[in-house]
């Protein structure tokens, strides 16, 4: 998802509430936000005295003009919801940045706050040189600017059949100096063990990295797509069930591609997934997902009708889900609220039992790796129905064991800790997907959302209310005080912090997860340990070209179903 919130900054002075600053802001946002539409970089000033707000915003030079103003769009609401009546903040989403504060930031070599990500299998240390090298080439670039922006990319060929691709960005309103000294400092930043991935981010700039394997982009395997000759469904009938991919049937975009919505001539609603085919990538994942939903049968899962391969183009044909996704409820104050406890649960279960479908009943049986609220799809009585088997991997035997892999997909936040850290993953990377997606649906919150001062994540947060034996203020506020069931939402918590254990052996398995939500059944439950760390690397040993930090171990033990 290119328009997750990753990581961002508050301040603790509040404005007020209806008050002139806040207004001035609102302004400014939308200021900013039509802006995105042609530009990758704006700043703007508005309010008089001491009610002026800055404001500017930055998209990676990289995104194309619809995916910065997603962003910029995205950012803009997501701050408010991060940071609300903070008089200065930042957010960081994977292709921008957006900020205000109520004094002037325009100009300005700013460093702090910085948020360093880095993750993905450590074994790229051996490139530690090109890659510093890579960087301290593009500063040259970056700092020379440009009217528009002040960036610099470039792709390196290295032995092995390695390409190393890293990215720098500049606010372009700084001095060629200023932009090359930000950079140096970010770069200084840099702590890595040889992970695939790594971003720098600081206000004014940010450098970016990863390492690719250039043969995981070789298309293999087309020729089982195209023997499936009775799933096939013809362009021409696609185009006209959409009316020529009309932006009025479009139902939402993403890296992947566009969704759109379309009616087959015997009245068949269908939803329509058409792949960017701009990489190899786009193969690859249109192969899996082709492959593992048309095998597919289960309630809990979204249904493939058939799929189309012509004129380059790859469009993956499912059933029409109505209620779109699970995302679009649990986040907006308004629908949010049709979100009953009763239907809630449902969900929790639903999601659950079609979890335990692909680990331990199809065939061959499935690793999602990319669960998340976004790919929950709700039909018309608000059932849950499982989407997005892109990133998903085939297994014939054990999957709490899992494998290895050097291409790390997902959504941060929702990826394992050991998923993220050394691409291992396994059934119980779903399990950690799962126990945050469970948080979210009792709380109402994004799991990287900051709930407060102390800027906590759901995780942490839910973790100490857990801890403090205030568990039920975790619930969402939309639910009212008394319109749940306590022993459920108890439960549904207490299973929620097991399933995101740090250590995946202390995670249920799926059918273990449904016990437990079996509020009929009198059964001891494991007491959770805290969960990870964001961002998750922090946890364990890592050198730059110059720090570490470590980690203590856990232990386990039983108890029976109440909070500590």
């Amino acid at each position: 998802d290119l328009n997750v919130y990753i990581n961002g900054s508050c301040s603790n002075r509040k404005f007020e509430q209806g008050g002139v600053y806040q207004t001035n802001l609102y302004y400014l946002l939308s200021n900013l936000t039509s802006n995105s539409d042609t530009r990758k970089f704006h700043n703007f000033t508005t309010g008089e005295r001491p009610n002026t707000v800055y404001g500017l915003y930055l998209c990676n030079s990289g995104a194309d003009n619809q995916l910065c103003r997603d962003c910029i769009k995205a950012a803009s609401e997501g701050i408010l919801q991060t940071c609300p009546s903070s008089v200065e903040a930042i957010v960081w989403y994977p292709l921008c940045m957006l900020r205000y504060a109520n004094h002037s930031i325009f100009s300005i070599n700013d460093v702090n706050p910085y948020f360093p990500l880095i993750f993905g299998p450590t074994k790229y240390s051996q490139f530690n040189q090109q890659l510093s090298n890579a960087f301290i080439g593009l500063f040259n670039v970056a700092s020379a600017g440009c009217l528009s922006l002040a960036s610099a990319s470039t792709v390196s060929q290295l032995p092995g059949n390695m390409l190393l691709t890293s990215s720098v960005d500049c606010t372009p309103d700084l001095r060629p100096s200023d932009c090359r000294s930000c950079l140096q400092t970010a770069l200084g930043r840099l702590h890595t063990q040889g992970q695939q991935y790594g971003m720098i981010l600081q206000p004014s700039c940010r450098l970016t990295y990863t390492f690719t394997e250039t043969s995981i982009f070789l298309p293999k395997g087309l020729e089982e797509i195209e023997s499936m000759e009775n799933l096939q469904i013809d362009f021409e009938t696609i185009k006209s069930a959409t009316y020529n991919f009309s932006d009025s049937n479009k139902l939402g975009q993403g890296g992947f591609g566009i969704v759109y919505m379309g009616t087959l001539a015997d009245g068949q609603a269908v939803a329509i997934k058409r792949l960017s085919n701009a990489s190899g990538q786009g193969i690859r994942e249109f192969k899996t997902e082709a492959c593992l939903a048309a095998k597919l049968q289960h309630k809990n899962l979204v249904k493939l009708f058939g799929f189309c391969l012509e004129r380059d183009e790859m469009l993956l044909v499912y059933e029409f889900v109505p209620n779109k996704s699970l995302d679009r409820y649990l986040f907006d104050a308004k629908r949010g609220a049709l979100l009953k406890w009763e239907t809630r649960y449902k969900i929790i279960v639903g999601i659950a039992r079609g979890l335990l479908y692909l680990h331990e009943d199809s065939c061959p049986k499935i690793i999602h790796r990319d669960l998340k609220p976004s790919n929950i799809l709700l039909d018309g009585e608000m059932n849950p129905k499982i989407a997005d088997f892109g990133m998903a991997k085939l297994f014939g035997g054990d999957l709490t064991q899992g494998n290895c892999t050097s291409r790390i997909g997902g959504t941060f936040g929702y990826m394992a800790p050991e998923y993220t850290r050394t691409g291992h993953f396994s059934s119980k990377s779903d399990i950690f997907s799962y126990g945050v997606i469970l948080l979210e649906i009792i709380s109402g919150n994004r799991c990287l959302d900051i709930n407060n001062a102390q800027g906590e994540n759901l995780l942490s947060y839910a973790w100490r209310l857990w801890n403090e034996g205030a568990h039920l203020n975790l619930v969402d506020s939309a639910l009212g005080k008394n319109d749940f069931s306590k022993d459920e939402v108890e439960r549904c918590i207490q299973v929620g912090l097991l399933c995101t254990q740090e250590d995946p052996d202390k995670r249920p398995n799926m059918a273990s997860v449904l016990i437990m939500l079996n509020t009929q059944l009198n059964i001891s439950m494991t007491l959770p340990f805290p969960p990870p760390i964001l961002p998750y690397y922090k946890q364990e040993k890592s050198a730059d070209l110059l720090g570490s930090s470590g980690v203590n171990p856990m232990e386990d033990i039983m108890t029976e179903l109440s909070p500590r």
